[in-house]
């Protein structure tokens, strides 16, 4: 009530201002005591407006959200959200609701001068068991006689930066106050400085003196089931089912929806069930101690969901616990999350009653079984999803016969050979009826083996400007690859088993080798040696042409062999003609 609140406002000058360092946060107090919220979510209503894009990309409002998720990412107990509405003030302060909003005036007072925003904050006139007293509600009106904008970096003349203004105006919200305008003055480096500066985020100054209200992100035990992606799940017993839990520090993902019509929430927790049947289902949170929301979905990820049924009240205002029926189908997986009305916190009590159709229903086959390709020694799965009522039963089948144990919507090959290659298949089973998958086919790869040369290069003579060809033989799975090597050197373009030189010189002249490579290893080769070997020069003729010319030498030493030759061939006949 009005009675139980006092105001206060903190104000944000435009002026530019430089900070040196130091330590030296400055906490909000009332007769000597601080001010914070109960640990929670924190929910404002964002009404500054989203049809003009700023520099950064963002509008004004989810600009705001952004400055939120940058005190998010450093505090733990408190959580801040928001739900962006049509933009515009309201007509009265002290309304229960946290807000934020461009105006000419702070609920008719003027601006002073230099003010570009104000934040009005409520507390409770009860001293808390830990000594402080409570935020209750806090409004922030920017002065929309100034020039905005969302930008990172230094100020832009008189173009205000709309994020660090409201960062540093969530900071009163949580309970920061000017260090530069304490007493004594602290100077200090903060984006708490009651001047906007250069600063556009949150500095170390600042965080400590939130996390000193509200500890660390990682100083919190959050619900294990906070995620959708953790959600419990629920096992029903003579078709019901009653579980308990708290939503104390839990959040709300991005890209999650409202567990109710216009209710932001931000505290929510999850489970899911598996229906074995067809039929009604009925969820409510009876049980809890604070005002819940209540959603139902199917889907795989929190930022596409389906959403089947949802409530904020039993009876609007007097019955705050929620409740929701549906129709459900067999063999569906179905997720529920229970979330806190303005982000509240509690213990959460979900009951779920089940009253199955009598209507049996045969199975569809809503996703169909893929084909997958294996290497030999690994593993292989497939999988199917299925409805009917009753919930159907499952048989693998490879080819056409039936695979002993395999009854469940997923097949799990393991350890998987060549043998296992081939088309698998599911049918799907209820008293209804009965449907066969897509046949799916398992290809299975030969195993890796590491390259084995069998036949080595061999060593090559050759003269200048004839071919040299050098080649290798190889196996190994998969097909290895090949880099030849003159001196250790790798060839470049020398990538297949034969290496040709197609006229060699005597700089080609020295050792080759080849590493031959697959998935599985590398084997290098023998050296082979390459000889390249000069051809000698031809002779030039001695001087004169035609017949009177003297003979060259080459030919003398010719007729000299001959006279010689036949020297001995007298000599011989004279010796047989001896008496």
């Amino acid at each position: 009530m009005q009675s139980n609140l006092r105001l206060r406002f903190f104000v944000l000058l435009g002026l530019l201002a430089f900070a040196a360092s130091a330590s030296a946060y400055v906490l909000i107090t009332d007769n000597g005591r601080t001010v914070k919220w109960t640990p929670g979510t924190v929910f404002f209503d964002v009404k500054v407006g989203t049809s003009r894009t700023l520099q950064d990309g963002t509008n004004f409002s989810t600009s705001f959200l952004e400055a939120e998720k940058s005190w998010n990412a450093v505090i733990g107990s408190v959580q801040l959200s928001g739900n962006i509405e049509a933009e515009g003030a309201p007509t009265q302060k002290g309304d229960g609701y946290n807000q934020s909003f461009f105006a000419a005036d702070v609920y008719g007072e003027a601006f002073g001068t230099d003010t570009i925003a104000i934040t009005t904050s409520y507390r409770s006139t009860a001293v808390q068991g830990d000594g402080t007293y409570r935020r209750l509600e806090s409004d922030i009106v920017f002065n929309n006689a100034r020039t905005w904008d969302s930008y990172r970096g230094n100020r832009q003349g008189t173009t205000i930066d709309f994020r660090r203004v409201a960062i540093h105006e969530l900071g009163h919200v949580l309970g920061l106050d000017h260090p530069d305008e304490a007493s004594p003055v602290q100077t200090v480096s903060a984006v708490m400085n009651s001047h906007v500066s250069n600063i556009d985020t949150q500095q170390s100054d600042d965080v400590a003196g939130a996390q000193s209200l509200y500890g660390t992100s990682t100083s919190v035990n959050r619900p294990a089931n906070d995620n959708f992606a953790n959600a419990l799940a629920l096992t029903l017993t003579n078709n019901a089912v009653t579980v308990t839990g708290a939503n104390n520090y839990a959040t709300k993902e991005t890209g999650e929806p409202n567990h109710a019509p216009n209710e932001a929430g931000g505290s929510s927790v999850w489970w899911k069930w598996n229906a074995t049947a067809s039929g009604s289902l009925t969820v409510t949170t009876a049980g809890s101690n604070f005002d819940t929301l209540l959603g139902a979905y199917t889907g795989t990820s929190v930022s596409a969901l389906t959403q089947l049924a949802s409530n904020d009240d039993v009876q609007s205002g007097v019955i705050r616990t929620s409740t929701i029926t549906f129709n459900v189908v067999g063999g569906t997986t179905y997720y529920f999350a229970a979330d806190g009305w303005n982000g509240e916190w509690g213990n959460v009590s979900l009951n779920l009653t089940f009253s199955p159709s009598n209507t049996a229903v045969a199975p569809t086959i809503t996703s169909q079984p893929q084909a997958v390709t294996v290497t030999a020694g690994g593993n292989a799965s497939f999988s199917v999803t299925a409805t009917g009522n009753p919930a159907p039963t499952y048989q693998w089948l490879k080819g056409s016969t039936a695979i002993s144990g395999a009854t469940s919507a997923t097949l799990n090959l393991t350890n998987v050979q060549s043998g296992d290659a081939g088309s698998y298949t599911v049918t799907v089973t209820n008293s209804a009826g009965s449907v066969t998958s897509n046949a799916a086919t398992l290809t299975v790869n030969p195993a890796a083996t590491a390259p084995t040369i069998t036949a080595q290069p061999q060593s090559a003579t050759v003269t200048t400007g004839g071919s040299a060809s050098f080649s290798v033989t190889a196996t190994g799975t998969p097909a290895p690859t090949y880099q030849w090597l003159k001196n250790s050197t790798a060839i470049n373009g020398a990538t297949s088993a034969t290496y040709t030189i197609s006229s060699a010189t005597t700089a080609d002249a020295g050792s080759y080798t080849v590493t031959v490579t697959n998935s599985a290893g590398s084997v290098t080769s023998s050296a082979a040696t390459l000889t390249v070997n000069t051809l000698a020069p031809a002779p030039s003729s001695g001087g004169g042409g035609g017949g009177g010319g003297a003979p060259s030498a080459w030919f003398g030493v010719i007729i000299a062999l001959l006279l010689v030759t036949n020297a001995v061939r007298t000599v011989g006949l004279q010796a047989s003609n001896k008496p």
